[in-house]
């Protein structure tokens, strides 16, 4: 039964059709030539020997036969009642059984089709449609048969698996929602609040000998430099929010060339800061498909990251082992604390002392990386300072 559930619908149709017409035709048979041997010892019951011809040469050539003594009025050509009846059910039998036989069988074949090779898949992926129609995508699909509907049943799983996927991403970018909603909401306080206490400070004053033209100038001022404050981060929140919106220009380049442009471009980093970037790279004379703008960025964002914190060196490693191109960055500094470790690629995270930027050099960076098929990741490097390690899945490009 096992080998059958494993069969093509096609193989496992055939097969049962061929055994069903065998049986059938092997239950015709017999009982045609049963219902014939009834038949005919009906008949031969009422039958009679003639006398051998007489043959006369002499005259016409003519002959007769006549029957055996002992027969009068006709009696061997009556049948009784019930040897009529019996004839003639024999006789209708010879026809109906083959039919009744045939019907039979394609009920018989029918149900065994359907119990073997539908009924289980059926039951499960009506059971899957439930569960999806009530939100429901934990169950699994245990059908697991190599046939077309054990496939279709492996397409309904991986369909249900897509779902359940999509719909925690859904919840985790809601939920990143929320925590940008809190970060604004926290980051705007200070400037608004700025700006309402110096304009409530201007309405309540105005025409008093209180406020002189320095002070107002200097009031002005601070309203000027919150307002500013509350463009620049506008500015940020519409980045980011842009960031996610994007599609990631995927272009095939060598190793080799990508890693002498993010030279040319450190350097300039380097020049600009006084600081020493050690670049090595192991990488293989290898053409790849990437998004040369989301590398570039990435490394710049971590990089000036680092020469914030750095004392006075920054080891930038680029490794690859398919299908990832690792980006190690590691600065002398003081190195990342708890918190930062479990927050600093979160949305708008700063530091306890940090409020000259708004904390998103990290996180157009995790979303570049997670658009890029890969992760960020923070820690320490055992000889102490921050260690920043970004993984990007890249796609060989065969020379031929």
């Amino acid at each position: 039964m096992d080998k059958l559930k494993n069969l093509s619908i096609k193989k496992t149709l055939f097969l049962i059709v061929a055994v069903t017409a065998g049986v059938v035709t092997f239950l015709s048979a017999v009982s045609v030539r049963l219902c014939s041997a009834v038949r005919d010892q009906i008949l031969l019951s009422h039958a009679f020997i003639l006398q051998p011809a007489v043959i006369d040469p002499e005259k016409d050539g003519s002959y007769t036969l006549e029957a055996e003594d002992g027969f009068t009025d006709n009696e061997a050509d009556e049948y009784t009642d019930s040897e009529v009846i019996a004839f003639k059910t024999a006789q209708a039998m010879i026809v109906l059984l083959p039919v009744i036989f045939s019907f039979a069988g394609i009920a018989c074949a029918s149900s065994i089709f359907y119990r073997i090779k539908l009924k289980e898949p059926l039951d499960a992926l009506g059971q899957g449609i439930l569960h999806i129609a009530d939100n429901d995508l934990s169950f699994p699909i245990s059908y697991q048969k190599q046939d077309e509907l054990g496939q279709l049943c492996g397409a309904f799983e991986k369909m249900r698996r897509e779902l359940l996927d999509n719909n925690r991403r859904m919840w985790a970018l809601v939920d990143e929602r929320k925590k940008i909603n809190a970060s604004i909401s926290h980051d705007l306080r200070t400037p608004v609040t700025v700006i309402k206490g110096y304009s409530e400070y201007l309405g309540r004053n105005i025409g008093k000998d209180v406020l002189t033209e320095d002070g107002i100038r200097g009031i002005a001022g601070y309203i000027h430099e919150a307002a500013s404050r509350l463009e620049d981060y506008a500015n940020s929140v519409h980045e980011v929010q842009a960031l996610e919106d994007m599609s990631l220009d995927y272009k095939e380049i060598a190793l080799s060339d990508l890693m002498k442009e993010m030279q040319t471009q450190l350097s300039i980093l380097s020049g600009q800061h006084q600081t020493s970037i050690h670049f090595s790279a192991n990488l293989p004379e290898q053409t790849v498909s990437l998004a040369p703008a989301a590398v570039f960025r990435i490394v710049e964002n971590i990089v000036s990251n680092a020469l914030r914190y750095c004392k006075s060196k920054i080891d930038l490693d680029f490794s690859y082992s398919q299908p990832f191109l690792t980006i190690t960055v590691t600065d002398d500094g003081k190195g990342f604390s708890a918190r930062d470790q479990a927050e600093a690629a979160g949305y708008f995270y700063k530091g306890r002392r940090e409020k000259e930027h708004f904390g998103i050099g990290l996180t157009i960076c995790k979303i570049l990386a997670e658009k890029h098929g890969g992760t960020i990741s923070l820690d320490n490097a055992p000889e102490g300072g921050a260690r920043v390690t970004v993984k990007l899945k890249i796609e060989e490009i065969c020379p031929w």
